[in-house]
């Protein structure tokens, strides 16, 4: 038995690290990927990687969540894509735009993930890097097109370079979300008492005062918002100092106890400073 197992591991693992992979174009002009290959066809060079996976499509949820023809679902990393209609979200703008972006990128072919430090969510889903046989990195081309905006939740952080690259690229020439009236920056004088604010969102403010928790960090603003930074995540932040007295944009989802209003941080890419 324990040989039998030794063998069905090496045949996993060679199946799931092929890199034999052509690249050729139809008579519209889309890119196909197949591992036969075919007339005019280009043999792909692709970086080998142990922890990356040649994997099938079966179908794409939405522009940051697709599954896979084994059943696995997929929530890619980093991002996060405005919402589509749906039984538990009102669509959000822009949510159709990179679902429909990312069926014509994905529907030519097989490609590949990679999984990060942690490897499921709290919803049970895998959460992965994703790539092209051509080696194009599919997190970050949906932030370049301005379709998702970045969300970097540690410890999965090993390609947060590109990503923040990615979008500054993306918001300067005001791609996608960036030109879209609902995400615009809002001043917290925008924020009204008792209103729940869905959606990623876009917030300008002054930090003002530093307070301590057993477990996470508070920068307050005034006494109707602040930001929360867990003790986990304290270590990826600079001096709380730096902070301070300082007009900043803070982009994440903002939550509502009553009258106030609070926004957690995971990563100092979500507070922008001048």
């Amino acid at each position: 038995m324990r040989w039998i197992m030794v063998f069905i591991t090496f045949i996993i693992s060679v199946v799931c690290h092929a890199t034999t992979v052509y690249q050729s174009q139809n008579e519209q002009g889309q890119t196909l990927y197949s591992d036969q290959p075919s007339a005019n066809a280009t043999l792909l060079t692709l970086k080998s990687s142990p922890n990356r996976y040649r994997v099938k499509l079966k179908r794409v949820i939405d522009g940051d969540t697709i599954e896979l023809q084994s059943g696995q679902i997929i929530r890619l990393l980093g991002i996060n894509t405005p919402e589509i209609q749906s039984r538990y979200h009102d669509a959000e703008a822009g949510g159709e735009q990179a679902k429909k972006w990312l069926i014509n990128t994905l529907s030519h072919g097989d490609f590949f993930i990679e999984y990060d430090q942690q490897q499921r969510d709290k919803y049970d889903r895998a959460l992965a890097h994703c790539f092209l046989p051509d080696g194009q990195y599919l997190n970050a081309m949906l932030v370049e097109e301005g379709l998702a905006s970045l969300t970097l939740i540690p410890p999965n952080l090993r390609y947060s370079d590109k990503l923040i690259e990615a979008q500054s690229r993306a918001e300067q020439a005001k791609k996608g979300i960036w030109s879209m009236a609902d995400y615009r920056v809002k001043r917290l004088s925008d924020l009204k008492a008792g209103v729940s604010y869905r959606g990623w969102q876009r917030i300008r403010l002054k930090l003002k005062a530093i307070k301590q928790g057993k477990n996470t960090t508070f920068l307050q603003a005034n006494k109707r918002f602040k930001l929360a930074i867990k003790k986990k995540d304290s270590v990826y932040f600079e001096d709380w100092k730096h902070y301070l007295n300082q007009t900043v944009e803070v982009r994440g989802w903002i939550h509502r106890q009553g009258k106030q209003f609070y926004m957690n941080v995971r990563h100092p890419s979500a507070i922008i400073t001048p």
